[in-house]
């Protein structure tokens, strides 16, 4: 990736080529999705970052400590967002990342100067892809975070929903929740491995009624559908989620809500995504 373009603020270093419910555990994390933690060898050095993240509503915590001592590691699932100043060297970094088994963190490397090839190629060993420049204005830093949070989180989503599609989880009608199972009637199981199976994409609903039943679409048939969804509905609720699951847009048919896709995908709420990030992925998956 160029990072020598004027307009080139915030850039993700390319990889090698070679991927709510109420009261559970992951929610009590959402709490914590605008806290920072910075890690540096000099607090002083991050004094105006640190003030330009806190105007920005981020909670930041600087230390020296944690990249340096294994111990620390237990307080890294408290923040989303980890920053490594540029007083690191990246063999420390190294050392850092070996013992740093979270995935969710979205690990950012600090720097005052456009790196060189060398420098992207030693990021790329040591697993880093997101670089973000410390000399950025407060416009600046506000904008170009705000990109790097939905494109970390989107891949992470991707690539989530990948490695464990949701369909699988379905065996014998049953489906295994977090919150526990979910017992599927036959024509429910139908209708939900249907729209599993569309991901993102609304279904009509003539043809889920092809599929459903042999005589195809009804009145009988569009009423016993909109019966059905309620159900799958009210099992999901009954079972502590609390969004949506189910969506319908009039004359375009049914999906499944993206949150709510990427909850059955990994076991954790769509509520860990920054709000401003669940806002832009209502625009842009659900009013598709």
């Amino acid at each position: 990736m160029d990072w020598r373009g004027m307009g080139a603020l915030v850039r993700r270093v390319p990889k090698k080529q070679t991927n709510p419910f109420v009261q559970s555990e992951t929610n009590k994390e959402c709490e914590h999705v605008n806290k920072v933690l910075i890690l540096t060898k000099n607090i002083l050095a991050e004094q105006q970052l640190q003030k330009q993240l806190q105007l920005l509503d981020y909670e930041v915590f600087c230390s020296r400590e944690s990249f340096i001592n294994q111990k620390m590691a237990s307080i890294l699932p408290f923040f989303p967002i980890i920053l490594l100043s540029e007083t690191i060297s990246n063999l420390e970094i190294g050392k850092f990342l070996a013992y740093k088994t979270r995935t969710t963190n979205l690990v950012v490397r600090l720097v005052m100067n456009e790196p060189d090839e060398e420098e992207v190629r030693s990021w790329q060993e040591l697993g880093i892809t997101w670089g973000l420049f410390k000399s950025l204005s407060f416009d600046g830093l506000r904008e170009e975070l705000v990109k790097l949070q939905n494109e970390f989180y989107d891949e992470l989503l991707e690539n989530s929903s990948e490695e464990c599609p949701a369909i699988d989880k379905i065996e014998n009608r049953t489906m295994e929740t977090s919150a526990g199972r979910i017992y599927f009637s036959k024509k429910e199981e139908q209708l939900f491995k249907m729209l599993l199976e569309s991901k993102d994409t609304l279904i009509s609903r003539s043809d889920i009624c092809e599929v459903l039943w042999p005589e195809g679409e009804t009145d009988s048939n569009r009423s016993q559908l909109s019966c059905i969804t309620t159900k799958i509905k009210n099992k999901f609720k009954a079972a502590g989620y609390q969004g949506d699951t189910i969506i319908t847009k009039w004359g375009r048919g049914y999906g499944l809500h993206p949150d709510f896709y990427y909850y059955l995908s990994t076991d954790q709420a769509g509520d860990n995504y920054p709000e401003f990030i669940r806002d832009h992925r209502k625009l842009d998956r659900v009013l598709i």
